[in-house]
C-alpha cells in the first residue's frame, strides 16, 4: 500500500469505516473537539501484536463509565487493530495504536448521554528513545505550576495540564516532568508511572490524581513472580530524591531509567537490570492471552 502512516496518508478507523486520514473529519459541535470530552488509550504493537489489550481496554472501559459515555454496539477492537496495522504496513514494526472515544455531538452542559459517540482509532509508527538514551536515563524536573487534575485518574482528552507539564520539564532541559498531587505528593510523570526502590524494596506512588497505570502493574507482576513485591503508597517528593532507583513506566517505551530529578543524581539507575525487565515487559506482551470486552 502507498498510503500508509509511513508515507503520505495514513488509514484510520472512524466511526465504523476505514478510510485515509484527509478524508476523515469530525463535526466542529463534537464534544470532544469543543472541551476535550472523551478519552483515549494509546498501546505499543510489534509484528503486528498488540500488547496487553485486556488491560487498557478496562482502563477505557472503567472510564467511559464513570463520564456516563456508552458504546451501544459493542466493538471486535482486536481485530480492528490487526486490520489497520496491515492497512498501514506496520505489520514488522513496531507501532503504536490509539483508541479515542468522545461524547460525539450533543448540547447542553454536564455529562448528558450520548445518542452517537465517535470513535477513531489510529496507528503510527514507533520510534523508541533508543539505545543511548535507555542506557544512560532520563533527567527528571519538578513541575510546581499547579498540581495534577482531579480526573488525572482517567486518561481524558483533557490533558492540555500534562502537555504543559511536559514543556515545562523539556524547557528547563530536562526530558520529563514529575508530578505533584494537591497535598505535594508525587503521582507520576506526565506521560507515564513511577516505580522506584529504596533500601531494597519497590515501591509506586499512590495517590487519588493519578492514572493507573497499565505497564506499571505488568512490571509489578513480574517482579512479584521474582519474590519482589512492590507497595504502593503515598510518597513524598522527599522520599523519591532518597530512592537508590527510580524508572518512568509507559506502554510504549516500556521502562526508562531515571539518572537526576530536580539536579539530586539517582544512585543506581541500574540500566541493566531496567533493560532486562523491558524484554520480559515486551515479551509477555506479544504471547498475552486476551479477551474481548
Amino acid at each position: 500500500m502507498a498510503d500508509s502512516l509511513c508515507g503520505t496518508d495514513p488509514i484510520l478507523w472512524l466511526n465504523g469505516r476505514f478510510l485515509p486520514a484527509r478524508e476523515a473529519s469530525i463535526s466542529p459541535f463534537d464534544r470532544g473537539f469543543l472541551y476535550g470530552d472523551g478519552v483515549f488509550e494509546t498501546m505499543r504493537a510489534d509484528e503486528g501484536r498488540v500488547f496487553y489489550v485486556e488491560d487498557h481496554l478496562q482502563r477505557l472501559y472503567r472510564s467511559l463509565k464513570a463520564l456516563r459515555i456508552k458504546l451501544e454496539n459493542p466493538l471486535d477492537w482486536e481485530s480492528l487493530f490487526k486490520e489497520l496495522i496491515t492497512r498501514n504496513n506496520l505489520s514488522e514494526k513496531a507501532a503504536s495504536v490509539k483508541m479515542i472515544v468522545t461524547r460525539g455531538v450533543y448540547p447542553g452542559l454536564g455529562l448528558p448521554g450520548p445518542s452517537s459517540p465517535t470513535v477513531c482509532i489510529t496507528v503510527q509508527e514507533y520510534h523508541s528513545p533508543g539505545d543511548e538514551a535507555y542506557q544512560k536515563g532520563w533527567r527528571l524536573e519538578v513541575f510546581r505550576n499547579g498540581f495534577s487534575p482531579p480526573l488525572a485518574d482517567h486518561k481524558s482528552l483533557n490533558y492540555l495540564y500534562f502537555l504543559t507539564a511536559r514543556q515545562a520539564g523539556l524547557d528547563s532541559g530536562a526530558d520529563e516532568a514529575l508530578i505533584l498531587d494537591p497535598y505535594g505528593n508525587i503521582t507520576e510523570t506526565s506521560a507515564g508511572s513511577i516505580l522506584a526502590r529504596s533500601a531494597g524494596k519497590w515501591w509506586t506512588p499512590a495517590s487519588d490524581y493519578q492514572l493507573p497505570g497499565t505497564t506499571v502493574k505488568q512490571v509489578s507482576a513480574i517482579l512479584a513472580a521474582r519474590g519482589q513485591e512492590v507497595q504502593k503508597r503515598p510518597s513524598s517528593l522527599e522520599e523519591i530524591l532518597a530512592a537508590d532507583t527510580v524508572w518512568i513506566l509507559n506502554s510504549l517505551m516500556g521502562i526508562m531509567p531515571v539518572r537526576e530529578i530536580a539536579g539530586h543524581p539517582v544512585r543506581n539507575p541500574a540500566t541493566a537490570e531496567a533493560s532486562a525487565l523491558r524484554k520480559e515487559l515486551f515479551a509477555r506482551g506479544r504471547r498475552a492471552i486476551r479477551s474481548q470486552i
